[in-house]
């Protein structure tokens, strides 16, 4: 059997999901019960004007996965969070790749039911619908496991990008061989943990030319605990949160350069502090002094800023900067995060997302090391409080220069058995920017995914189908993931950028781009970590507006090298390779 007659084979017979005996029932067909789909939304109102934003749900994408380990009878705690998706070119063919992490059951565990990760090539013609092909057989990662977040990094420099899988007793690192297969070097690369990883991050933060890794760490739990029960009458069985459980600290793995990592956990700081119960981490220069700083969202537990200090070395400063609480000033149950300079006063800022009858916190990055809570006078306080929040995502959707949010909601209890109005599934959400003053919540003229009810997870976004709009991939409890098209009639144009670095990181995640186009500038960077349990396309997009040219683009490759170019076309994608100059290039 040639290659391509195998791959044929192996695509058409192994999928991610559960063996094709297990998929005529749900997973724990117990919880599959007309409380998980609900009545939704009223219908848009006609009096409301369209939205400037539309997306649409691609119905055949061939992405094909359902997540495996859905709430069941016995509410274990690791059933509430869902599996990650990592959005990363893999084959290096130029077009973005999706990877999804599928998750397990104590009492039926996936590997006995074919339940595996998911690995998803993108086939999307140019000028076609968005398309995907299961790869996960051939690549080597039909694997099983409590899988939660993921990453995507090249992490040896050799051109095609790594892939980190946590979870619950789960932290594996896979090695892109280059040849459309993975292999699991975890142990020989020198990583262990037995910790309930979250979320993880690549980026080199001490600015040697590879990508470092942070993982976030949960809570102490094991399927032995004693169940829990709301405080109703009677009390109704659900699954445990993080409220007195042991936090786990979050660990640090420095690139030895020699394809492993060493565990610096101690030595840099960031054990300085009281471990919090981490879900989600970005990763960006959040001062300003060129050197990545490190954001941790946690769960009930303050929320934790790490500045760097340089020499892999890292200072907690959340409190005084105003990051690490809610406006409160109580600690959130923060999942996810998303970070853009939301308002162009060239500051990145934060918004993080939390639990229902809370509100999802808006901090606005004012100074060097100041943040304002605004979340209320910006149009994002009342819209939060009913919902339970998870992935979110910050990106310039209609291309009219300001980054706009996307929200993923769903509950982790199913208590509609209750009869007081409490919500399971939810409806997501999507805010517009309104020129950096305020956010116009447009979620019901949006398009039919608003429409709909979801227990959503993680969100990635990336330009999947390349036609200049961002794009979005969320994944759910007991419905299958789902392709978002951004179909939005565009305010303007954008340009695809690519980074390569030669003495930073080959792909140097979370570093800062400045540009300048048509009399304005604009701040942005590639992204590292953000969302909740996922890691987006690290070729980004500059709105551009009408301009036809950039007048400036700045790239801030390290702590000790910036480059400028001058008069680029915004025609075509654009592919930066770091020069050996040490400031300006042509």
């Amino acid at each position: 059997m040639n290659r391509m007659a195998l791959v044929f084979f192996l695509v058409c017979c192994i999928g991610c999901g559960p063996a094709a005996e297990d998929r005529a029932e749900p997973v724990h067909p117990e919880t599959a019960t007309t409380s998980t789909v609900e009545t939704p939304p009223d219908a848009v109102d006609s009096n409301e004007p369209p939205s400037p934003i539309r997306f649409e749900t691609v119905t055949d994408s061939g992405l094909g996965f359902i997540y495996y380990g859905n709430p069941g009878p016995r509410h274990h705690m690791i059933e509430q969070n869902g599996g990650g998706v990592a959005l990363f070119d893999f084959d290096q063919d130029g077009w973005c790749d999706a990877f999804l992490a599928n998750g397990s059951d104590f009492d039926r565990p996936a590997e006995q039911h074919g339940a595996v990760h998911c690995l998803s090539r993108n086939v999307t013609a140019k000028n076609g619908p968005i398309r995907f092909q299961q790869v996960s057989a051939l690549s080597g990662l039909a694997v099983s496991g409590f899988g939660m977040g993921v990453a995507g990094g090249d992490y040896d420099n050799d051109g095609f990008p790594d892939l980190v899988i946590c979870g619950y007793g789960l932290l594996q690192l896979w090695h892109n061989e280059g040849d459309g297969t993975f292999s699991q070097v975890t142990t020989a690369a020198g990583i262990n943990g037995s910790a309930w990883s979250a979320g993880a991050a690549f980026a080199d933060l001490d600015d040697d030319g590879d990508l470092d890794l942070y993982v976030t760490n949960y809570v102490e739990y094991s399927p032995q605990d004693a169940p829990c029960f709301t405080q109703h009458q009677p009390p109704v069985q659900i699954s445990c949160g993080p409220i007195g459980r042991v936090a786990q600290p979050d660990t640090l793995w420095e690139n030895t350069g020699a394809g492993t990592f060493a565990d610096v956990s101690e030595a840099s700081g960031i054990r300085a502090v009281d471990p919090g119960k981490g879900l989600a981490v970005e990763i960006a220069d959040l001062n300003q002094d060129r050197r990545l700083d490190v954001y941790v969202a946690g769960d009930t537990s303050p929320n934790l800023l790490f500045l760097n200090r340089g020499r892999m070395t890292f200072e907690e400063d959340g409190l005084l900067q105003g990051v690490a609480v809610s406006s409160d000033g109580g600690a959130g149950s923060s999942m996810g995060i998303a970070c853009a300079d939301f308002d162009g006063n060239g500051w990145f800022d934060l918004f993080v997302t939390n639990f229902e009858n809370a509100i999802n916190d808006y901090y606005d990055h004012v100074s060097e090391s100041a943040y304002l809570h605004r979340s209320n006078d910006l149009g994002l306080d009342a819209p939060s409080r009913p919902m339970l929040a998870f992935g979110t995502v910050g990106a310039d959707f209609d291309l009219d220069q300001w980054p706009d949010l996307f929200v993923t909601n769903g509950h982790i209890w199913d208590l509609t058995s209750l009869g007081f109005g409490h919500q399971y599934a939810m409806p997501p959400q999507l805010f517009r920017n309104d020129n950096g003053k305020r956010f116009q919540d447009v979620s019901r003229q949006s398009g039919g995914y608003f429409e709909e009810l979801w227990l959503g997870r993680a969100a990635a976004m990336s330009d999947l189908d390349r036609d200049g709009r961002s794009d979005l991939l969320v994944t759910h409890l007991l419905r299958p993931a789902a392709v978002i098209r951004n179909v939005s009639p565009p305010a303007g144009r954008s340009l695809q950028l690519r980074l390569i670095g030669r003495r930073a990181a080959r792909s140097p995640l979370g570093i800062t781009v400045q540009y300048r186009c048509a009399g304005r500038s604009f701040v942005t960077h590639l992204p590292s970590g953000g969302s909740f349990a996922a890691s987006h396309d690290p070729d980004i997009l500059l709105p551009v507006g009408s301009a036809t040219h950039l007048d400036e683009l700045t790239i801030h490759w390290s702590q000790h090298h910036s480059e400028t170019r001058r008069d680029l076309s915004v025609a075509d994608p654009l592919i930066v390779i770091e020069s050996d100059g040490d400031g300006i290039a042509p």
